[in-house]
């Protein structure tokens, strides 16, 4: 695989909620004026080789290598990255029946993967332009190690048990070549069980599964605060985001007394975090909550009155709180968690003909949520209309199609994001209002 992209994204920034009900077209005056902006460049070449020997064993091996360029300008500095982000996974997998009724399966696998480069940061020049002024001088290197082995077993074809164990191990390396006094290091380790169980009769599956995970913060979350930023490179707050999921669900599908098929999917939920990060000042800097809970409540419905036909819809509900929350933000013990809406949902309706012509048509609801932890600021619900029509013709070994998009027919106005925690009442990030897109596609083989 080789593919490269550029791209080039301008930002508006947070408004406040006077200035979203005024006008939500406007750009934040400090974003407008320092023409806030990222351009990326990215290439990457990848190779992934497949051996199976027979039925029974397997091996996969991946590694690839992804070079970046990209410059930004963002919180009053122009900033340059150069980085090259590397790294690979072998996987192995066998089968053995010791019964006509029992299977078992082992997978068997390590993954490593390394981004380090350099950073330079010079003071912003009229219009959001690169001064001459080097402001910071660092090289940043992360690397994600890890080795995992699972095992399951299958019996009847209708149960199912799964037990597997993950490590994992994370360096941060942080030199700074003007201050070298601020290098620094900071290791994060985990070993993660996991495990599930299912029953299958025909088309009807029930599950359950409790596991973990475990997640690095970024670089620009591991950016240490005042007063710390001049006593070290890497934020003295930070740990890995550690998290326990317990999941019981179904998911199958059923032919309906009326006709058709009907499709389903549904879950519920409680995640447990541990060290859930949490930005502040704008996002300028991160610090950890102690601990979270989130749970829930999924439905996913399909139903297939015709085969080129489909009616489905989808419903979340969702309680997300902190439980223990320390910090110089204030104490916000047993509040709502941030950015994440107690209701979403959404109704689609999608035909396609003969002809190669298709449409589908839905409406999207976001329930209201709130832009800071100590929720004074909450964010209305907004519900949007979304329809694409699209066209597909095969000729010989060749294939051409085409889509338009409308989005937000109604043209309502809404909030696409929040500046969690943001400054100075700066918190919403408006949506687009009614837009339109298309494009084409030629594959040939």
């Amino acid at each position: 695989l080789l593919d490269a992209v550029s791209n080039l994204n301008r930002f508006p920034g947070a408004l406040t909620a006077a200035q979203l009900d005024s006008a939500p077209r406007q750009a934040n005056a400090r974003f407008a004026a320092r023409d806030e902006r990222r351009r990326n460049r990215v290439g990457r070449l990848g190779l992934t080789l497949d051996r199976a020997w027979s039925d029974a064993n397997a091996l996969t091996l991946t590694t690839f290598v992804e070079p970046r360029v990209l410059q930004r300008s963002e919180r009053n500095r122009f900033r340059d990255f150069t980085r090259v982000h590397m790294g690979g996974s072998a996987v192995w997998s066998a089968t053995a029946r010791p019964s006509a009724v029992l299977e078992l399966r082992t997978r068997a696998g390590a993954d490593e993967s390394n981004q380090d480069g350099a950073i330079l940061f010079y003071n912003l020049g009229p219009g959001g332009t690169r001064s001459t002024t080097l402001f910071a001088n660092k090289r940043e290197s992360a690397n994600s190690a890890g080795a995992f082995v699972e095992q399951e077993l299958t019996w009847n074809d209708r149960w199912s048990a799964r037990i597997a164990v993950r490590y994992d191990n994370l360096l941060y390396i942080s030199e700074d070549f003007i201050e070298p006094a601020l290098d620094a290091t900071k290791r994060f380790t985990r070993t993660t069980p996991k495990g599930s169980v299912s029953w299958r009769s025909g088309e009807h599956t029930i599950f359950a599964a409790l596991g973990g995970g475990v997640e690095a913060p970024a670089f620009n979350e591991i950016d240490p605060p005042p007063p710390f930023d001049t006593l070290t490179s890497l934020n003295p707050f930070l740990d890995a985001v550690e998290s326990t999921t317990l999941e019981i669900g179904a998911r199958g599908s059923a032919v309906v007394a009326g006709g058709g098929t009907l499709r389903y999917d549904a879950a519920v939920y409680q995640i447990n975090v541990r060290n859930d990060l949490v930005p502040f000042n704008g996002g300028a800097y991160f610090l950890t909550s102690g601990k979270s809970r989130r749970r829930g409540f999924e439905l996913g419905l399909d139903w297939v009155p015709v085969p080129s036909v489909t009616i489905g819809g989808t419903l979340a509900l969702t309680d997300n709180t902190y439980l223990e929350y320390p910090g110089n933000l204030g104490d916000f013990a047993n509040r709502d968690i941030a950015g994440l809406p107690k209701t979403a949902g959404g109704v689609r309706a999608g035909w396609t003909s003969p002809w190669g012509i298709a449409a589908d048509v839905g409406i999207e609801s976001i329930g209201t949520y709130f832009a800071d932890d100590a929720n004074s600021a909450e964010v209305e619900a907004a519900t949007l209309v979304t329809a694409t029509a699209r066209w597909k013709r095969d000729f010989g070994g060749r294939s051409l199609s085409a889509f338009v998009t409308g989005t937000n027919l109604t043209d309502q106005v809404h909030v696409a994001s929040v500046f969690i925690n943001g400054i100075n009442g700066e918190y919403f990030e408006p949506g687009l209002p009614r837009s339109v897109s298309a494009g084409a596609q030629l594959i040939w083989r």
